[in-house]
């Protein structure tokens, strides 16, 4: 079949360790559920299998095994895998944690928009507060990679972007390597216009995304982070939510880079 067609095939991801030489084995019960009862795909349907880091196996189901109640896992014999095209700029944004629904919006657009790491962070002026052993925040994390895979899913995306789990800003600065091509858009401080600094955008290798909660960043952070390589942008004379700015940035930068 031509290479569009079995890009538009019935896409699943799968883990890694599913696929073993020409043999996937799909044993996730939600996706078990999607494929027979959903889609009502059966032996001999040709589906897209991809691992989450790029890779993807055009295959056909060959056996399903079943209990009394239900299917417990389905085998795939792979045909061939796709050759994986390059992504270009890396996009890695790194959001303040802001209110659940919305920022559960954000994994979702973003991920639609290429974006291969999300780090939520716990800023100065973030209203979202997590528990002091991390339940909360592991949880979280959990659902918003869900959140991500089915994203990924849906707009067909070959990889599923990693979710970091929530952590305090400073420490997530200090940590960045120097290398990186770093925007911070806020309006704490004087900042430059983002139309000055894209045309970094098309040698960088990777993009980091500073993103503040509702009341932005402190002027104590933007100088750590300009301390670290970030770089002050303004987003022009209005002033955007910040999901609105997160979506924005994303956009402009894949536009920037050619990515779109």
């Amino acid at each position: 079949a031509p290479p569009h067609r079995e890009t538009a095939l019935p896409r699943f991801f799968v883990p890694p360790d599913a696929v073993r030489g020409s043999v996937i084995t799909i044993d996730h019960a939600a996706t078990l559920h999607h494929i027979r009862d959903v889609l009502r795909l059966g032996i001999g349907a040709r589906i897209l299998c991809c691992d989450g880091t790029g890779a993807e196996y055009v295959g056909t189901i060959a056996a399903e095994c079943r209990t009394r109640r239900r299917s417990t896992h389905l085998t795939v014999t792979v045909e061939h895998r796709l050759t994986a095209s390059s992504e270009g700029l890396s996009l890695w944004l790194a959001q303040g944690l802001f209110n659940a629904s919305r920022f559960e919006w954000v994994v979702q657009k973003a991920t639609e928009l290429g974006v291969s790491r999300l780090s939520p962070l716990l800023t100065r002026h973030s209203v979202v507060r997590l528990g002091a052993e991390q339940e909360e925040g592991r949880a979280k994390q959990a659902r918003w990679q869900r959140i991500a895979q089915e994203a990924a899913r849906q707009c067909r995306r070959a990889t599923v972007p990693v979710i970091d789990p929530p952590q305090p800003f400073e420490p997530f600065i200090r940590a960045l390597a120097r290398d990186l091509f770093i925007l911070m858009p806020t309006l704490a401080v004087a900042a430059i216009p983002l139309s000055e600094v894209l045309n970094d955008a098309r040698t960088a290798r990777e993009a980091v995304v500073l993103i503040g909660p509702e009341g932005d960043f402190s002027r104590e952070e933007v100088a750590l982070a300009q301390h670290h390589g970030a770089r002050p942008i303004s987003l022009g004379a209005l002033t955007l939510r910040t999901e609105t700015a997160a979506i924005a940035m994303l956009a402009i930068l894949a536009c920037a880079s050619g990515r779109m």
